[in-house]
């Protein structure tokens, strides 16, 4: 509360009086984009706004003309940041506007997440609310005095328009330069002291407990899932109850796991799951589709089939990863980040909408389907109504696909047998998949991104075991030998990881998070293979990891390339693993299979670090809480 009423002193100025005219002249616009590895930042590079990519270049410009910095950071799927840049930073007066008054650095968030993870750390505090694209003005040295999410052009519904936004913080900024540097001065100082925990923390026992009691008091009973309106995977969470002794904590997980399959966050045609779902029901999705989701939510699956022996928890994990390995996978063996939530509409090919691909109207139904019974026990199996089933959720009256009827009702209520029930549906799937394949596909974000791809070879190698099925485990060693050879580098000082990877292209350095990942994955192909190769690897990781990223204080630095105001050590495992989490896992991991009892040691003092910043909500490390029975008898 204190950040806020900070903040909100500030920027109150920036909220009344008239706004300055914008100047006119013709700007270069974002032609600095235009070579970038990033394929999300390549996407601005023809707006007028003179994007900079994030760098020291940015900073200089801005100290030496002494102007704030606009940065927007977003990402290549993101549906809200595509209609801000549609909406304003294509706009010539707005972006005349940024040209003159601002230095505009634009981010991608999957490739700096530690960038992003800073600003949203602030938006958090001052506005209450994060999310993307993610909008923040700061002052030269990139200290954030204002920021917010997606802003329309003008004024909507009590939301102030960006085009205003910008003029009064232009003008606030010439007229009161110091006190906006010196409340980001003091905002930068109260957020590094929040992250701050006592030295010497113990190994509280019963956390573990506390997480599961928490996630109890979230759980929505009705539909699954943890809250009561969008709903979020939530993956780590899941992971973490099924591990669970007790049957009703991973009952949780079991009917969590149930509804999302059944809903629209599951695509019944392709396979695979949508990032999250707007609604408490699980129906109506944000349509990317992410390689994290695909890896943690298959992992999920093969641990419910582990746990209980049903053979739709197999069934859900093996169509999950034959969506990735089909539709995500690089010809060399990695995986892309991500497919778009947009594409061109069938109907309208110059219009791009979000689930295009994915939707249908209540005609496209009947082309692929015709007009007989076979139409109509697929429209009551999915939910297809002619109005629509979306209930105004922004996709008119088209139809999101979900399991509203099982087998044995539609048996009884066409008098079929449920296996010739089955068979029907069985066509029916087919030829709407087929008439779907016809439609213009949503774009692939093509970067390969090294922590997630190191979630996705953990993943493999579990479903070689779970499944027994060899096929998966060569999977696994193609990708890690992909990235092993386009992400890694063994050079004199040790192994070093790029963040990312772009056709030929290697991205900034990488992140805590991607040589954890990477940490893990070659002790999940170190216990599947034997080969001592993998486990040296995995402790090149966690050395370089120790020296480059740990805090002597305790906890990991995300790492920033360029200048960074604050120096994020992220605790929270949603939407995936932080990186402590992960380094604890890979720690133990590696003490275990014969690295030696030093990185017990060093397991056991950074969950106790992490388990003191998350004190108060031990449900934020459920990746780290799935090995707290491991870790304790470390304290004996």
């Amino acid at each position: 509360m204190r950040l806020r009423a900070l903040v909100g002193l500030v920027v109150m100025a920036f909220l009344t009086g008239p706004a300055a005219a914008a100047p006119d002249g013709e700007r270069s616009g974002g032609w600095r984009l235009a070579d970038a590895v990033s394929p999300y930042l390549r996407m601005h590079a023809d707006n007028p706004v003179e994007w900079r990519p994030w760098g020291e270049a940015a900073f200089k410009a801005a100290r030496n003309r002494n102007k704030p910095l606009f940065i927007s950071i977003g990402y290549f799927t993101c549906h809200w940041c595509h209609v801000m840049e549609r909406e304003s930073f294509r706009d010539p007066a707005i972006a005349r506007l940024l040209n003159e008054h601002f230095i505009a650095v634009k981010v991608d968030r999957e490739q700096r997440p530690a960038v992003d993870a800073a600003y949203l750390r602030f938006v958090e505090a001052t506005a209450g609310h994060g999310g993307w694209p993610l909008n923040v003005f700061a002052t030269p040295e990139g200290r954030p005095f204002f920021g917010g999410t997606y802003f329309p052009p003008e004024p909507d519904q009590g939301e102030p328009g960006f085009r205003d936004l910008a003029e009064r913080i232009a003008r606030e900024w010439a007229a009161n330069e110091r006190q906006l540097r010196q409340a980001a001065r003091v905002t930068a100082d109260e957020l590094e002291r929040g992250s701050a925990v006592p030295e010497g923390a113990p190994l509280p026992a019963g956390m573990a407990d506390r997480g599961a009691r928490a996630l109890a008091r979230q759980y929505d009973v009705f539909h699954g899932g943890f809250g009561t309106s969008q709903k979020f995977p939530r993956a780590s969470d899941l992971l973490f109850l099924l591990g669970r002794p007790s049957d009703e904590q991973a009952g949780m997980a079991l009917d969590t796991l149930d509804a999302m399959v059944a809903g629209a966050l599951f695509d019944q045609l392709g396979g695979g799951f949508h990032r999250y779902a707007t609604d408490p029901q699980w129906r109506v999705p944000h349509f990317e589709k992410m390689l994290y989701t695909q890896a943690l939510l298959g992992r999920a699956y093969l641990a419910a089939f582990e746990r209980t022996g049903q053979p739709r928890h197999a069934r859900v994990a093996r169509r999950t990863l034959a969506f990735a390995l089909t539709d995500m996978r690089h010809p060399q063996g990695g995986f892309f980040a991500a497919l778009a939530a947009s594409s061109p509409l069938p109907e309208e090919p110059e219009q791009t909408r979000e689930g295009a691909y994915y939707t249908w109207s209540w005609e496209a139904f009947t082309d692929a389907l015709g007009e007989g019974e076979l139409r109509e026990m697929a429209a009551d199996r999915y939910g297809v109504e002619p109005g629509g089933n979306t209930g105004g959720a922004g996709l008119g009256r088209r139809n999101v696909l979900y399991r509203a009827a099982e087998v044995a009702e539609l048996a009884q209520a066409f008098g079929l047998a449920q296996a010739e029930a089955r068979e029907r549906l069985a066509e029916a799937r087919r030829r709407l998949a087929r008439h779907r394949r016809q439609r213009p596909l949503p774009e692939t974000d093509r970067k390969l991104l090294a922590a997630w791809n190191g979630y996705m070879v953990t993943t493999l190698v579990r479903a070689a075991r779970v499944l027994q099925e060899p096929y998966y485990r060569r999977a696994a060693r193609r990708t890690a030998a992909f990235v092993w050879q386009h992400l890694v580098v063994d050079g004199e000082g040790g192994l070093r990881v790029r963040r990312s990877w772009t056709d030929g292209r290697p991205g900034p350095a990488g992140t805590a998070t991607d040589y954890a990942a990477l940490a893990e994955a070659a002790l999940a192909l170190h216990r599947a293979t034997g080969k001592a190769v993998w486990r040296k690897r995995a402790r090149g990781l966690l050395e370089a990891l120790q020296t480059e990223f740990r805090d002597p204080q305790g906890g990991l630095y995300a790492r920033a390339g360029g200048r960074l105001w604050l120096r994020p050590k992220p605790v929270d495992d949603n939407p995936e693993p932080s990186a402590n989490s992960l380094a604890v896992r890979a720690m133990l991991a590696l003490g275990r299979q014969g690295g030696g009892k030093r990185w017990l040691e060093a397991a056991r003092t950074e969950a106790a670090w992490q388990a003191a910043r998350v004190h108060g909500h031990p449900e934020a490390a459920g990746y780290l809480l799935a090995r707290w029975p491991n870790l304790l008898p470390l304290a004996d």
